[in-house]
């Protein structure tokens, strides 16, 4: 096996990703040196920067149906944070927003990006709103889409999460087809998803440690001093969109509908769908970014 289907097999534990695999051939998939750490990060197009965060258990790949036509205008840089895709996992990092808002203005300088727009989902919400909080002069518009903001509802996941066994018991769940036939019963999103790309899904999952830095990071979304962060949202300055589905459980659109009274500069687009409608109907959210961002 040569170097290149090493790097592209890794996440899978062996099984291509076709995803990852048009990504790198082409050139606009590499991993990126940065702290300590190896990032895979997809750049693509030209233009002004923008930059897309996924959720807690997603990836560059959450992106897929809209990382080529945004790079039509734009400067497309999606990053598989540390913790997920084929980034590093290290087992004592920090995986709060906070943190991890500090690791993304890092790539970003490392990349020249002195300013972008942030387009980021659940989790990636988050680190956007924080990196919007502590870097306003880097951010230009912010993209909200179901995005974690305020204390009330924490999932009973992130609950579960902070159990002593979690990691080892994350790390052992059987991830076949009985599982999968479960999840597609219980989750919205994945019932959508092809079989294909649960696949792909399943096969990034498998990577060693990855559903143990899953844990990890679910046990540090919630920050330790939550006011501070929900005060500090009225401060942020920059046009933000938010696009939420009025299905979402996690989040709910009750917090959507309350995060776009606090920040002085929004607009909330209501969607038929659930928590990622980036993935569940990616047809209603691109028009809504390329209005907005234009």
């Amino acid at each position: 096996m040569n170097p290149f289907e090493l790097s592209v097999s890794w996440i899978a534990g062996g099984r291509r990703t076709p995803f990852r695999d048009a990504l790198r051939r082409e050139g606009s998939l590499r991993d990126v040196k940065f702290d300590g750490h190896r990032y895979g990060v997809v750049e693509l197009g030209s233009g002004p920067p923008l930059v897309l965060l996924h959720g807690v258990g997603g990836s560059i790949y959450d992106w897929r149906h809209l990382i080529r036509p945004l790079s039509e205008s734009h400067r497309v840089i999606a990053i598989d944070l540390l913790g997920a895709g084929e980034s590093d996992m290290p087992e004592d990092a920090d995986y709060s927003v906070a943190a991890q808002a500090r690791r993304v203005k890092g790539l970003m300088d490392l990349l020249g990006a002195e300013r972008a727009s942030l387009v980021g989902n659940s989790y990636g919400g988050g680190i956007a709103l924080r990196l919007a909080q502590d870097w306003p002069d880097r951010v230009d518009h912010l993209v909200l889409i179901n995005s974690v903001c305020y204390v009330e509802h924490v999932p009973a996941y992130v609950t579960l999460a902070r159990a002593p066994c979690a990691e080892w018991a994350a790390e052992t769940v059987p991830l076949g087809k009985v599982t999968r036939w479960v999840l597609r019963g219980c989750i919205p999103t994945i019932g959508i998803l092809s079989e294909e790309e649960l696949d792909t899904y399943i096969a990034e999952v498998r990577a060693p440690g990855r559903r143990a830095a899953i844990v990890r990071v679910v046990r540090a979304v919630v920050p330790p001093d939550p006011s501070e962060f929900e005060s500090r949202l009225k401060s942020i300055r920059a046009p933000a969109l938010l696009i939420w589905g009025r299905e979402d459980k996690t989040v709910p659109v009750e917090l959507g509908r309350r995060l776009a009274k606090e920040l002085p500069n929004a607009r909330l687009v209501e969607l038929d769908a659930g928590h990622v409608p980036n993935q569940e109907c990616p047809e209603k959210v691109l028009p809504l970014l390329e209005e907005f961002l234009r």
